[in-house]
């Protein structure tokens, strides 16, 4: 009995997965998929097959026994496993199967027998099995005896009519034989020698003519050195072609593969790695894209080919019909072809990754060292490739200009790009340049899809595009420093902005250029600025972001949340590890929370690798934490300390914050009680002291103001102090003016009193309050006309405590404050300052009785000239 051998991957996959312990020992694994894998388990095929016949609960249907050492399979080990639909037996020592094996397997659409030792291809061997009709997919790659000499051929299975996918080894020099015709299913090929063994070398125009039903005929890594004109022509029905990793094939081989594919209904072609990885770069010339005209390719796949230049006016012959286009792995140089590639004016997606890449030298013995195809005369008698013929096409073409003896006007020819082309990846490609203004011709409407990280853009001036459309654009990896005020101007489409592991930090961080940078990006959802040594970030920075979503700025250097997040109003997702926070404030939590309430999100924060201190300043955010801990992302793997800096555990931590309320609360209590006393306490002697003192403190700070800040005093031309500029100063309500006007003023002017009167003497464009007390102090009284008007108005009563004030203060003990009873006031209505002045000073009643008033108007005179 073999036991142990999976127990350790089935502890890994049930824990990881939905796979159950099945199987005899229960040593395999179950899905809810009716799988049943028993690889790698040495149990014999003849207990797997009694356990599934017998456990008809499981109703297995896929079962996988591959690496298990088997080296033949009988009639009798299948038995229980006929009710299979996909049966995998490869990388095993089978070389022989019994008669009838699968006799009663009637349901079987697929059956892996690759990386076995079985003797299909040897045409000494009289094959006594057969496979079940019901077949679909077969694989049987891998299986070509080594030792076979010159007897070899490819295995007649005329009679599985259902075959729709083969995989097999390729055989060198064989042809298919005439009874493959009768598998008119049979749509996919593969001969590869990436997952079996493939010899071919000559392709002719006879290898393949008896598969005239495939649509997919994978041929890659075949060591094919030859194609005739005619390999592919009957093939009608070809749409997808791989030539790859046939290192001694060449370009020139591509116009006898194009010729033949004119017939055909050919989608993909891919030439990758056709050309040796350590030769010399090659050029793509007129005559290899000839016939490529004349074809219905949409994919064209030519990566790891040290492409160097293209043949002017060889983009021309571009087949219309092209939508993808892969040169990755390339080393580009400049030419006239970058100027022509409008002419795939149905390119929608570009790749170019990783051009200028140095290749493990290692790999150097096992390619071979040159291309002799690339030595083949340059003649060809492809009619497409005519000056006539291309420069007609071009005229036809939008955007694709001509170049006759490769001369170019470059005041004119302009690089003009593919105007539906929706997708480019230029990525990693050791491009070193500074990204200056440049303009896209024409348009780019269809422009979704932008990479262009891992090069050395150093710095973003712009602005680029417009690309009005663009929605993902990839920068990262560019060591990138500066960046322009107006870079992303015209691309305010974007929604997905990839920024990583550049120098963007100082730039940022600039509070004059910072919070201008991303303004036009209104609307991003996605923002990656992780890696970038950012340590302080401006609070606007991202403040147009309305419709961000998720905001990497992993790996920096921020202590502090300093972002205003008023705006950001769908920010849900949330990555800061790898920094230095500590806590983060109340009113991103409170964001991040309604957010998620109201868009019906889960909001998410990674913190991984910063620092948590419990302790009662940080208390709220621990206690957030903690209640949220299923929205932090990885939140085991958190760093927790406590008070003495000893590292906790995450239950530990979240058990202290639970009792962090106890212990932070008498402290806080008595804190909060003795501050609110204290300045209670405060508040009331100080409020008490001002009210007190309030007019003796306005005047002295009016007084100061004057002093320091106002005019110079006039003193009438004489220098003594003790003159005035006048006799007095009215004060009285705007409701009594016609008093002032019809009675003070003549009264007292025709006895050569000079009078200062508010409406007609205040200094325009002063203060106030500023002109009041200048007329006090130059008058040598103040007369208040005291009514009941005077009392509602805040300036008056401002003029009599300044004046009040003057006489205390200013005047040496001298009264200079006279008070005109105008009528009779209620005492109730006035001020207690004003109800002691009254009682202790004399003040004169004015009466309009013959004799009342003569007196009056004498006791005027007489208080005005003492």
């Amino acid at each position: 009995m073999k036991i142990g051998v999976k127990i350790l991957p089935l502890i890994i996959c049930l824990a990881e997965s939905n796979y159950f312990i099945c199987g005899p020992d229960g040593v395999c694994l179950c899905d809810n998929y009716n799988r049943m894998d028993c690889s790698n388990t040495y149990f014999s095929i003849r207990e797997i097959c009694e356990f599934i016949g017998n456990i008809a609960k499981y109703n297995v249907s896929v079962l996988h026994l591959e690496r298990n050492g088997y080296k033949s399979i009988e009639y009798f080990d299948l038995q229980g496993c006929d009710k299979l639909h996909e049966l995998f037996l490869g990388d095993n020592n089978i070389s022989s199967i019994g008669k009838d094996s699968f006799i009663n397997f009637d349901r079987l659409k697929l059956i892996d027998m690759s990386n076995n030792t079985l003797a299909i291809y040897d045409e000494t061997v009289q094959h006594t099995f057969k496979f079940p009709l019901s077949i679909k997919i077969l694989m049987l790659n891998g299986n070509l005896n080594v030792n076979i000499s010159g007897q070899t051929a490819y295995p007649d299975l005329s009679y599985l009519t259902h075959l729709e996918v083969l995989n097999m080894d390729g055989l060198r020099n064989k042809v298919f034989p005439v009874t493959y015709r009768k598998i008119k299913k049979l749509h996919t090929v593969t001969l590869s020698g990436l997952n079996g063994n493939c010899n071919i070398s000559h392709l002719t125009n006879v290898s393949l003519q008896n598969l005239p039903h495939v649509r997919t005929l994978n041929l890659s890594a075949c060591n094919i050195e030859n194609i005739h004109a005619g390999a592919f022509k009957n093939l009608p029905d070809l749409e997808i072609l791989d030539l790859s990793q046939n290192l001694n094939l060449g370009f020139r081989m591509l116009r006898n593969i194009s010729y033949s594919l004119q017939f055909t209904k050919i989608k993909i072609l891919n030439v990758s790695k056709v050309h040796s990885t350590f030769g010399m770069g090659t050029r793509l010339r007129k005559r290899d894209l000839c016939y490529l005209w004349n074809t219905t390719l949409t994919e064209i796949l030519l990566n790891s080919n040290r492409i160097q230049l293209i043949e002017t006016n060889a983009l021309i012959m571009i087949p219309e019909s092209l939508n993808i286009l892969q040169v990755e792995d390339n080393k580009f140089t400049f030419g006239p072809y970058l100027l022509q590639l409008g002419c795939m004016s149905n390119l929608e997606e570009f790749y170019g990754n990783f051009q200028n890449t140095a290749h493990n030298p290692i790999l150097y013995e096992k390619e071979p060292t040159g291309n002799v195809n690339e030595l083949i005369n340059g003649y060809s008698d492809c009619p497409f490739m005519q000056n006539s013929f291309l420069q007609n096409i071009s005229t036809l073409k939008e955007y694709c200009p001509f170049f006759e003896n490769d001369k170019i006007d470059t005041k004119k020819d302009w690089p003009k790009f593919p105007k539906k082309l929706r997708r480019v990846e230029f990525a990693q490609c050791d491009m070193q340049y500074s990204l200056t203004s440049f303009p896209i011709f024409p348009l780019p409407v269809y422009m979704e899809y932008m990479d262009f990280s891992g090069n050395i853009l150093h710095s973003w001036i712009g602005p680029i595009g417009p690309f009005p459309n663009l929605k993902y654009l990839n920068l990262s990896r560019n060591y990138c420093s500066h960046v322009g005020l107006q870079f992303f101007d015209l691309i305010g489409s974007v929604e997905n902005l990839q920024l990583q592991e550049n120098f963007l930090g100082l730039v940022l961080s600039d509070e004059n250029k910072g919070p201008f940078i991303f303004i036009k990006m209104v609307n991003v959802k996605c923002l990656n600025l992780s890696s970038n040594i950012i340590s302080y970030l401006p609070p606007s920075i991202f403040s147009t972001m309305s419709k961000l979503e998720t905001l990497d700025l992993s790996v920096n250097n921020i202590e502090t949340w300093t972002i205003d997040v008023n705006t950001l109003n769908n920010l849900v997702h949330l990555n800061l590890k790898f920094n230095f926070f500590q806590t983060l404030p109340a009113v991103l939590r409170n964001k991040l929370e309604s957010n998620s309430e109201r868009l019906g999100k889960q909001f998410t924060i990674d913190l991984r690798n910063n620092t948590f201190t419990v302790s009662c300043n940080g208390k709220e955010y621990l206690k957030w934490m903690v209640k949220h801990a299923h929205n932090m992302l990885h939140f085991k793997d958190y760093i927790f300390h406590d008070k003495t800096g000893a590292a906790l555990s995450v239950e530990q931590f979240v058990k202290e914050v639970r009792h962090l309320d106890n212990e932070c609360r008498s402290y806080t209590l008595i804190i909060v009680f003795c501050s609110i006393g204290i300045s209670v306490f405060l508040a009331i002697v100080v409020g008490g002291f001002l009210y007190r003192n309030r007019w003796k403190l306005r005047y002295l700070m009016r007084l100061t103001k004057v002093k320091h800040f106002g005019y110079t005093k006039l003193h009438n031309g004489l220098n003594e102090p003790e003159h005035f500029m006048y006799d007095a100063f009215i004060s009285y309500a705007n409701e009594d003016l016609r008093f002032i006007l019809d009675k003070i003023i003549p009264k007292l002017e025709e006895h050569e009193m000079k009078l200062c009167i508010h409406d007609r003497d205040f200094l325009p464009g002063n203060n106030i309050a500023d002109n009041i007390l200048e007329a006090i102090r130059k008058s040598r009284k103040t007369v208040v006309i005291l009514s009941k008007e005077f009392l509602k108005s805040k300036w008056c009563l401002y003029e009599f405590n300044m004046a009040r004030m003057e006489s205390i203060y200013s005047r040496e003990g001298d009264n200079c404050l006279l008070v005109v009873m105008f009528e009779n006031v209620p005492t109730g209505n006035m001020s207690t300052e004003m109800l002691q002045w009254i009682q202790s000073n004399t003040y004169i009643e004015y009466t309009t009785e013959e004799e009342g008033n003569l007196l009056f108007w004498e006791n005027l005179k007489d208080a005005l000239s003492e």
